[in-house]
């Protein structure tokens, strides 16, 4: 869960915390990574809060990105509200690997699968941004490139042409990282006026064309190119805490969804194109996504919407006692955040199953089995 003291892991049987509260989690959610007050950068395994790694790093650094394993971190100095210069750390098991000071306000997104190549937000103009492009950070020269193009798989790798950068102007919802494509999915809203950087290299192609007011940014951690998939109306038009995103890992799917405007999508985790449309009953409020092989369920409001992940219907709607704050599933039911608790739903009827106390919870974010 999420709270004030930042992620926190408590058991489902007792509501008992396990663990310290840390700053960032793998992409699976197994490894906690906390910075300690002596410095030391720790990794926790999430279900126990055994250490299993502890680093020393110099200096008063934050927590920034974590590779999939934990097996590298990085970290970053400097001020998180615009900055002229950006110290960068990376470390991994057996201490610092990297110390790179660089011009400008560079943010740590994620690593490459090689361990070599680190991807940042490039932040524009780094002492008062308003915009950022996410480009490449060698490691072991400490050189800035901007991404490849996306290729046809004959290996060549080409650079996207300095004026066809995309700049990012919007918010940056939420993100999710599909493992069997080693692609980092994020979620963007409110940019009517963007261009991608298929459109930056194709002048004209969006003449005549609506404004896209939300897209999915599609980073390969694998081969270092990006793509947007654009979403469709009315995505993006309404409150930003509708929007929501998750990973349908056992289809190779991403699902979106709006719940302030009640539109769902479904977009292929490979193809790259969003393969159907869903909807439901527009709800105000914040939103959660979160997928099982056989059910993908929306909480927004005082409501749950399922559906079925196979044949994409809508095959339930379950009311809630409160708002909801976060869901996620597991095989032993469906976990909804409410105020200072968890609710545990059966997930064949939507009953409620169990309550678990969560004290300054503010977002119910995994379960781990």
């Amino acid at each position: 869960m999420r709270s004030g003291d930042g992620l926190s892991v408590l058991d489902g049987a007792t509501g008992r915390r396990i663990g310290a509260a840390a700053a960032l989690t793998t992409a699976d959610g197994r490894r906690l990574v906390t910075v300690e007050a002596d410095g030391r950068v720790v990794v926790r395994t999430a279900a126990t809060g055994e250490v299993v790694a502890a680093t020393a790093v110099r200096g008063s650094m934050r927590l920034a990105a974590v590779a999939p394993d934990a097996g590298l971190i990085a970290l970053v100095d400097g001020d998180p509200a615009g900055r002229a210069q950006t110290t960068i750390v990376v470390a991994g098991p057996t201490g610092e690997r990297h110390r790179l000071t660089l011009p400008g306000f560079v943010q740590p997104e994620a690593f490459s699968v090689s361990g070599t190549t680190l991807f940042v937000l490039d932040m524009l103009p780094p002492e008062h941004p308003d915009r950022y492009r996410v480009r490449a950070l060698d490691l072991a020269s400490g050189s800035l490139r901007a991404l490849n193009l996306v290729g046809d798989n004959s290996g060549v790798k080409v650079l996207v042409p300095t004026a066809a950068e995309e700049e990012m102007r919007g918010e940056g919802r939420q993100a999710v990282f599909d493992a069997g494509s080693s692609r980092l999915f994020t979620l963007y809203s409110h940019q009517p006026d963007h261009q991608h950087v298929r459109d930056l290299l194709n002048p004209g192609a969006r003449d005549g064309k609506p404004d896209v007011h939300a897209f999915v940014h599609t980073l390969s951690v694998t081969d270092g190119w990006a793509y947007c998939v654009d979403l469709p109306t009315p995505f993006g038009t309404g409150a930003i805490e509708g929007l929501t995103i998750a990973n349908a890992a056992a289809a190779a799917e991403i699902w979106v969804a709006d719940a302030g405007k009640g539109a769902l999508a479904v977009i292929h985790a490979s193809a790259l194109v969003v393969i159907q449309e869903l909807s439901c009953t527009a709800t105000a409020g914040p939103a959660a996504l979160a997928a099982s092989p056989e059910r993908v369920y929306l909480a927004a409001g005082r409501r749950v919407f399922v559906f079925d992940a196979r044949s994409k219907t809508a095959v339930a709607t379950w009311d809630l006692p409160a708002p909801a704050a976060g869901v996620a599933v597991s095989a032993q039911g469906v976990y909804v955040g409410q105020p200072g608790a968890i609710v545990r739903l059966e997930p064949a009827s939507g009953a409620v199953a169990a309550v678990i106390a969560a004290p300054g919870l503010s977002r119910v974010e995994r379960v781990i089995e």
